[in-house]
């Protein structure tokens, strides 16, 4: 798999940046997130994505802005469902959907 970093908008759940890297990937795994893209996307005009977090393999910050990231494998629901490992900043998480919204988003997307 090819890593992509996404960069975002200024619209993000500020509590997100003071969760520690442990809280940070209980937070995410196994969510939906809603997710603000800046740049063009191949897959959507608004840059709005929807991802599931399968896994947060790493957390860290860039080193030449300082911006919170995260490293993982994503189920990209705006692109059928594909599995993409990808690079997300959290600055551009805007929304996670608790587990039960989470269900009935993937459940949904089944049909």
């Amino acid at each position: 798999m090819t890593n992509t970093t996404t960069t975002t908008t200024t619209r993000f759940d500020h509590s997100l940046y003071g969760l520690s890297d442990q809280d940070l990937k209980n937070k995410l795994t196994n969510r939906v997130v809603t997710y603000f893209n800046s740049d063009e996307s191949t897959v959507k005009n608004d840059g709005v994505r929807q991802f599931v977090i399968k896994s947060v393999d790493y957390t860290g910050h860039a080193k030449g802005s300082g911006r919170r990231f995260i490293q993982g494998e994503v189920q990209d629901l705006d692109d059928g469902g594909k599995t993409k490992f990808r690079t997300l900043h959290v600055a551009g998480i805007n929304k996670v959907k608790g587990r039960v919204a989470t269900a009935y988003q993937l459940a949904k997307s089944v049909f």
